[in-house]
């Protein structure tokens, strides 16, 4: 005779909520905003006609958006980094201090792959003409 398992009804659990840009948002990276705003000051014109108030708020916007692709590209390079030196390693997981240098290295990787694409070329772009 086999006995049956009777499952028990689990506890309520607190409802989890998943943050959001605009119930927490992530505040600007201060070297994305110090390219951005130099970018835009030095080499990169935008319309002459619009305030002050105008510049500074697409200057903001253009690094927060930055900041989210940094971020995001960061991510998933130092994912792909981990499991690339797991699987190297036979299945051993790399420690914290291993897996913490990986996500800087993937970090500094994504800050300079972003920026030049979204920023630094645009200089390229606007010098062509």
């Amino acid at each position: 005779m086999t006995r049956r398992r009777r499952l028990r009804a689990r506890p309520p659990t607190a409802r989890i909520r998943a943050c959001t840009s605009e119930s927490m948002p992530l505040s600007v990276d201060p070297q994305i905003f110090d390219a951005v705003s130099t970018v835009y000051s030095t080499d990169l014109e935008v319309p002459e006609d619009w305030s002050d108030q105008q510049r500074a708020d697409f200057i903001a916007a253009e690094a927060d958006k930055i900041t989210w692709m940094v971020r995001a590209e960061a991510s998933t390079l130092g994912n792909r980094l981990v499991t690339a030196l797991w699987r190297q390693s036979g299945g051993t997981r790399p420690n914290h201090r291993e897996q913490t240098a990986l996500r800087a290295a993937a970090r500094v990787q994504a800050f300079d792959r972003v920026l030049s694409t979204e920023l630094y070329e645009l200089i390229a772009d606007d010098t062509d003409f």
